[in-house]
């Protein structure tokens, strides 16, 4: 990651549910024709009706462990690696919520812009990929790898090895006293109430917003009067 170019003020933004709604392995969950489709289904729901996902998302366990514990039967048309080598490429074509990374863009110049999520290792070892990659100006696809260069940094579950409901602080903490930085300098976009309440109650600020829910006008008005100095007066969905 290249180093954080605003020691002031910092938004936090969730992954899943805010910037992104695409599930891990889309391009054959999606497909009820892909031959591998049903047994993925099936023991990703397994994984996570159990504390397996928990295990995953905190870096407990690693992607290839969880394809292995999957038992997935592969025929001849597919290598041994298969499972590994999509989840990485579908993870890098996760399709994102472009306005909201346009708006987060155009705050760059006064606020560091960081993804904070529950998210497995595949995901943080992906979007550190993605971020390398030197792309031409233009039209972008709406994907991950097309939109990650809009963050400056990502503070990621499975590489602080806690979830953000099981301590705001452990979570956020070590991130804002590395930059010099205190819950009262940030900004929470997440689409849990409860991780918006614990974050307000450390000093923060927090929006409670979700993709394809709530309106963008919404949190473009929020990050405003918190850039503004004003955030002490926004309504309860956005106060500190």
């Amino acid at each position: 990651m290249k180093q954080v170019p605003h020691p002031d003020r910092v938004v936090f933004v969730d992954w899943h549910g805010v910037l992104s709604c695409d599930p891990f392995w889309a391009s054959i969950r999606d497909n009820a024709r892909h031959p591998l489709h049903s047994q993925l289904v099936e023991s990703l729901a397994l994984i996570f009706t159990g504390e397996g996902a928990h295990a995953w998302m905190k870096g407990q366990v690693s992607s290839a462990q969880v394809i292995a514990g999957m038992g997935i039967k592969l025929d001849r048309r597919f290598r041994d690696d298969f499972l590994q080598r999509r989840l990485l490429a579908d993870c890098a074509r996760m399709r994102v919520n472009v306005p909201l990374f346009e708006m987060l863009r155009e705050l760059k110049t006064s606020a560091s812009i960081v993804v904070s999520t529950d998210n497995p290792d595949c995901f943080a070892d992906t979007f550190r990929r993605v971020r390398k990659i030197q792309r031409p100006a233009g039209h972008r696809p709406a994907t991950l790898a097309e939109w990650a260069f809009v963050c400056d940094d990502m503070i990621c579950s499975s590489d602080v090895a806690v979830l953000k409901s099981e301590g705001i602080v452990r979570f956020f903490g070590p991130w804002l006293s590395r930059h010099g930085m205190s819950f009262q300098d940030a900004l929470l976009i997440d689409d849990s109430a409860n991780n918006c309440a614990a974050f307000r109650e450390r000093g923060g600020t927090a929006l409670c917003w979700r993709m394809g829910a709530d309106d963008i006008t919404e949190a473009a008005t929020a990050l405003s009067r918190w850039l503004d100095g004003s955030a002490a007066s926004e309504p309860d969905d956005v106060v500190q």
